[in-house]
C-alpha cells in the first residue's frame, strides 16, 4: 500500500461504494451543445487502494470543431480514429456504477458525461458526486484558489500533464485521498451531492431537446 492510498484509508472505509474520479476534455464548455472529446476514470475502491485506471480519446463527429486545442492540444486529426462516444458509453457506466462519482468541478464533468451518455441510450447507476474543489473549501484549505493546479500545490501531487485527462485524473485521486485523510482528522463530513435523480434526469432532456433549437438570429 502506497503513502497516498494509506493516507486516505480511514475517512474512506466511511463510504462503502468506492468512488469513480473522472475527467473530461470537451469542445467547449456547454454541455448540451459541445461534446466530450476525452474520457479518464480512476476506480478507488472504499479502503483508499486504487483499483484500476482507463481512458480514451472520443471522437465528437465528423466537422465538429474539437474547441480550444491550445488548451487540451487534441486536433481533429487526433480525434479522428477515436471511438465516438456511444461505442465507449457502455463501458463509461459499467465504471462508475455504484460509486461516488468524483471530479475537479464535477458539476462540469458530470453533465457533460450524463448528457453524452443520455444521448447514447445508456443510463448511468450513480446517486451522487463529491468535487474535490467543494470539499477543499469544506476543510477551509488556505489555498488562494480552488484550482486544480493550486490544490495539486498544496497537497505536493505533481501535475504532469494540464488539462490531460488522463493526468487530470491521476492529480485529482490523490488530491481525493488526501481530502478524505484531513476530513476524517478534523471531523469534516462529506460534501456530497446527488446529481442523478428523476428530476435531475428530466432536466437534463428538457435541455438536451431546447438545446437542439434552433438559436435566434441577433
Amino acid at each position: 500500500m502506497t503513502t497516498t492510498e494509506s493516507r486516505g484509508r480511514g475517512q474512506a472505509q466511511g463510504n462503502p461504494r468506492g468512488y469513480a474520479v473522472l475527467d473530461v476534455e470537451t469542445t467547449g464548455l456547454d454541455p448540451y451543445r459541445d461534446r466530450v472529446i476525452q474520457v479518464a476514470i480512476r476506480q478507488i475502491a472504499a479502503d483508499g487502494t486504487e483499483e484500476s485506471e482507463w481512458e480514451t480519446l472520443v471522437n465528437p463527429g465528423a466537422g465538429v470543431d474539437p474547441g480550444p486545442v491550445e488548451v487540451h492540444g487534441l486536433t481533429s486529426a487526433d480525434l479522428a480514429g477515436a471511438p465516438f462516444f456511444r461505442d465507449v458509453a457502455a463501458t463509461i457506466a459499467q465504471r462508475l456504477a455504484g460509486r461516488v462519482f468524483v471530479a475537479h468541478n464535477a458539476a462540469f464533468d458530470w453533465t457533460f458525461v450524463a448528457v453524452e451518455s443520455d444521448r447514447a441510450g445508456v443510463r448511468l447507476e450513480v446517486v451522487d458526486w463529491l468535487c474535490t474543489m467543494r470539499f477543499a473549501k469544506a476543510l477551509a484549505l488556505d489555498v488562494p484558489d480552488k484550482s486544480l493546479a493550486t490544490i495539486a500545490t498544496y497537497y505536493a501531487v505533481e501535475q504532469l500533464k494540464a488539462h490531460d485527462a488522463g493526468d487530470d485524473t491521476r492529480v485529482a485521486a490523490e488530491i481525493l485521498l488526501r481530502e478524505l485523510a484531513d476530513a476524517e482528522r478534523v471531523g469534516v463530513a462529506l460534501p456530497l451531492v446527488v446529481c442523478n435523480s428523476v428530476r435531475h434526469r428530466l432536466k437534463r432532456t428538457l435541455r438536451r431537446w431546447i438545446s437542439i433549437l434552433p438559436r435566434p438570429r441577433r
